[in-house]
């Protein structure tokens, strides 16, 4: 069984958006007549989309197990979990998987595409001021986002 990563998940997400372009590539050589092939780029661009809404997504589900409990990162720390979730906790021998499971289940009905969302989801990585540290230069961050 192959491990994973964030950056190796999203490696082969996006080789889907490459493929869409081949395909129009190989398409358009065809000259098709009266054939709107513009889907196979929007296709593309939303492989794109998607690959890095997981990118995000995974980069958090694997980074929030990783904390002790008495060295979580602050966003974390103040994470609300449903009462009935303490079984789970109690009985659990490695505690980081259960962290790791309450943060995706929260992630899984949000979109990390704002800019914003992206780094508010991070902070329960541990991962601060990520756009700033990404980019320092604020026109440059803005153009950027």
């Amino acid at each position: 069984m192959s491990i994973h990563s964030a950056r190796s998940l999203f490696e082969k997400n996006i080789k889907s958006a490459e493929d869409c372009l081949s395909l129009y590539d190989a398409i358009v050589k065809l000259k098709p007549a009266r054939v709107n092939i513009k889907w196979v780029l929007r296709a593309s661009v939303m492989f794109t989309v998607s690959a890095l809404d997981s990118y995000f997504h995974d980069k958090v589900k694997y980074g929030v197990g990783k904390f002790s409990v008495n060295a979580l990162p602050p966003a974390l720390a103040k994470f609300e979990i449903p009462i009935s979730g303490l079984p789970a906790w109690d009985q659990a021998k490695r505690k980081g998987n259960v962290l790791r499971n309450w943060v995706t289940d929260y992630l899984s009905v949000r979109t990390l595409q704002s800019p914003v969302a992206v780094a508010e989801a991070l902070k329960l990585a541990g991962i601060n001021d990520f756009w700033a540290t990404i980019e320092p230069v604020q026109a440059d961050r803005d153009a950027l986002k």
